[in-house]
């Protein structure tokens, strides 16, 4: 309590570590998700300890080089599931990305494997990192699967219970369905299994009847990167905002002042299927949220945050 009254004091923010793992696939609000994760570092309210990439082809590193150095950052570490070349669609939207004159500082050899870069980051960090995962689960069904190894005499497991907080995790439908994230391939499908059934600590959930409700992104300059990137997606005048929802949650951390309410139960994913059931129970572990507001009220945040160049707190704590 001293240390923390000593930092208020003096000025000083107390930032939070946040590991952000996406797909960076088919889908655009992943760069919605990048700006406003950047933004937000920016502005000291996280600390960005690195950025995992849950599925990978020949254009991923280049064009999130790119579209990173185009948001002002070129030294956060990246990782990345190097095995995960097998899942179904086409990344469309990296084209003006890859056409840019933005300089790329990432190639295959700056991309740790997953394991090392969820490894070294966590048994380095003197407090528990929170994890936002918006895309497949099967970066963090590798690290949980882990054995000891150079960056920590702990397993997987032991080291999630010991390093993370909480788990925020776009995936599923709630209280039950089918969605992309957990659905897309035999991989997703079983990582999600895992990933539900073994993971130690607290997740929260957004589903896809959440994002498919909430519309952002078409208040953006046609100058703007992330506009061009919009309108290759056939999003230019916004997209659904799965990912930048999540990501909102974890960065608060809390979902009742971001606007959600909690249903408290346990989820798990047929490993076959890919399906999601949820049973609620007061003293599970898992959550997903639902939304107390209109959806205009969390486009109107969000739109602020990509248009205008504002954190997620700055915008959460003016009156729209």
């Amino acid at each position: 309590i001293l240390i923390v009254a000593t930092l208020v004091l003096c000025g000083c923010k107390i930032t939070k570590p946040l590991i952000f793992d996406t797909d960076w696939w088919t889908d655009v609000d992943d760069a919605c998700a990048v700006r406003i994760l950047l933004n937000s570092d920016k502005k000291g309210e996280i600390d960005v300890k690195g950025i995992c990439l849950s599925a990978v082809d020949n254009e991923s590193y280049e064009s999130l080089g790119k579209f990173m150095f185009h948001e002002g950052y070129t030294n956060i570490p990246v990782g990345a599931d190097k095995d995960a070349t097998d899942f179904k669609g086409i990344p469309g939207y990296r084209k003006p990305i890859l056409e840019s004159s933005e300089n790329n500082s990432l190639t295959d050899k700056d991309v740790s494997n997953c394991v090392d870069f969820y490894r070294k980051i966590l048994s380095s960090s003197k407090k528990k990192v929170d994890i936002v995962a918006v895309g497949f689960p099967n970066t963090l069904s590798k690290l949980l699967q882990n054995t000891p190894d150079q960056w920590s005499p702990l397993n997987g497991t032991e080291l999630i219970e010991q390093k993370v907080g909480k788990l925020y995790l776009m995936a599923g439908n709630y209280p039950e369905g089918k969605e992309h994230n957990f659905c897309n391939a035999s991989r997703s499908r079983e990582a999600g299994a895992i990933v539900c059934k073994n993971w130690p600590g607290e997740i929260i959930f957004l589903g896809f009847e959440v994002g498919i409700q909430v519309v952002a992104g078409g208040t953006l300059p046609k100058e703007d990167l992330l506009h061009k990137i919009l309108e290759a997606h056939g999003s230019a005048n916004g997209r659904y905002m799965w990912d930048p929802l999540t990501l909102v949650i974890g960065i608060i951390g809390n979902p009742e002042k971001a606007g959600f309410e909690c249903i408290r139960g346990v989820c798990s994913v047929n490993p076959e299927t890919g399906e999601n059931t949820f049973i609620e129970d007061a003293n599970g572990k898992h959550s997903y949220v639902k939304m107390i507001h209109s959806p205009e009220w969390y486009s109107k945040r969000l739109n602020i945050m990509l248009s205008e160049g504002k954190s997620v707190m700055e915008v959460y704590h003016e009156e729209l």
